[in-house]
């Protein structure tokens, strides 16, 4: 299921890629709410800069609503009550809404900062990458923050392969999308899990 949704969003994201009319830089919005400078051609996601719009466009960091009628999945009903996330779906719900990948589930369980109002060095400098505090009890995953460590820590994880995916995006953005949803680059046919290249299934 996984492989066709790749190869779909690929082909939707890239007739849907077109150049768009220059403004004003709106970067240091977009790092702090997940957004895409039409001047700079770049997007943020946690803080960390994206050029390629598809790779961009496929995290999808923000989350949607499904009217309950939408929802026919019965561990997609449950996870929705507890901000689970459905294996089955590969869907995360957090307050109610879902999110379509692993990485932009767990970041919303956060809260996204900017990064020059934080006062403590040390949450400062875990901004720059991933770390946590023990004097302020919070976690930074790039510039998200987290108050709870295991959602820091499995946030911390899936940081991991966006670096990854944003790394080969100037190879291949499907592959990039692939590392993004542990699967299979429908062009290359590279197999990846946990942003690393894995033996590739057999047809």
């Amino acid at each position: 299921m996984k492989n066709i949704l790749v190869t779909s969003l690929g082909v939707l994201l890239l007739a849907g890629c077109a150049t768009t009319t220059n403004t004003a830089c709106t970067c240091p919005l977009a790092k702090v709410n997940n957004g895409w400078c039409n001047e700079c051609a770049v997007g943020y996601v946690a803080g960390v800069t994206i050029d390629s719009q598809m790779l961009f466009e496929a995290l999808d960091a923000h989350g949607h609503e499904i009217g309950p009628g939408g929802i026919q999945c019965p561990s997609c009903r449950q996870e929705i009550q507890i901000d689970g996330y459905c294996d089955r779906h590969g869907i995360g719900w957090v307050n109610q809404q879902a999110y379509f990948s692993t990485l932009t589930y767990r970041l919303a369980k956060g809260q996204a900062k900017d990064i020059s109002k934080i006062s403590c060095p040390i949450c400062q400098a875990n901004a720059q990458a991933k770390g946590w505090c023990d004097s302020c009890q919070v976690g930074m995953v790039g510039n998200v923050a987290f108050g709870n460590k295991e959602d820091f820590q499995q946030a911390s994880q899936r940081y991991e392969v966006l670096l990854a995916a944003v790394e080969v995006a100037g190879t291949c953005e499907m592959c990039a999308g692939a590392i993004l949803f542990d699967s299979t680059c429908p062009v290359c046919k590279i197999s990846y899990k946990n942003g690393k290249r894995i033996p590739s299934p057999r047809p």
